[in-house]
């Protein structure tokens, strides 16, 4: 076959495209049709223990702009002496991950809770199917951002993120990442609630730089 292009290139193509992302173009239409496939694809491939899904997904547009706010609001690291807002929640499509307490199987036989919220085994299966995003979205042409800042003691939470989004702790939510097209801009980015620009980045490689990760030596192990 001429021109043919191999499963390995495929994937060297995707993961070499795909940045940590924050700066969003919402001029850009990102249908609900197209995150649907998406979440087709986790749910037929992401794996969970025995099935069960032990993690939530809430796909959020910007169909209700207070809500998408008030977790803008809420994803800061306010510990930090200069707190950044993170702007990968300003996409055109925002997944947040949830810990989820699955109907028990019959044949489970551990002596542990099984009506008890599991955020070790939720956070597992979060890891996996947030990484099915990201690629699952990189092949569409679309971009992703990780967001784990998160403030559990923000005022939104009561009074919005927790009844609009049906949840009972702000610990339940685990994880946001961001879903969209990327903008020209690198720096800014446009938050539809405010109706202001806020500061954002665009991973362009230099990420390893500014926070290498450890040589593989020393977590690798042969």
């Amino acid at each position: 076959m001429e021109n043919s292009i191999s499963t390995q290139e495929y994937w060297t193509t995707i993961t070499e495209a795909r940045m940590q992302t924050s700066n969003w173009d919402l001029t850009q239409a990102v249908t609900r049709e197209n995150m649907q496939s998406i979440v087709d694809e986790i749910h037929r491939r992401s794996p969970s223990k025995q099935n069960q899904v032990n993690y939530g997904m809430h796909i959020l547009d910007w169909s209700n702009t207070e809500l998408r706010n008030e977790l803008y609001e809420m994803a800061v690291d306010r510990d930090n002496p200069d707190p950044k807002y993170n702007p990968q929640t300003l996409a055109n499509w925002l997944v947040v991950f949830t810990g989820r307490v699955p109907v028990p199987l019959e044949y489970d036989f551990s002596d542990r809770d099984k009506n008890a919220l599991n955020l070790g085994l939720s956070s597992i299966e979060i890891g996996l199917a947030s990484h099915m995003l990201i690629y699952s979205a990189a092949a569409r042409g679309l971009q992703c951002g990780f967001c784990r800042c998160l403030d559990y003691e923000y005022s939104g939470f009561q009074t919005t993120i927790l009844p609009q989004l049906g949840l009972e702790h702000p610990e339940e939510i685990q994880l946001l990442v961001g879903v969209g097209m990327p903008s020209d801009n690198i720096y800014k980015t446009w938050n539809p609630h405010t109706e202001k620009w806020v500061n954002a980045y665009k991973d362009q490689g230099n990420k390893w730089a500014v926070e290498p990760k450890p040589p593989q030596s020393e977590y690798v192990h042969w």
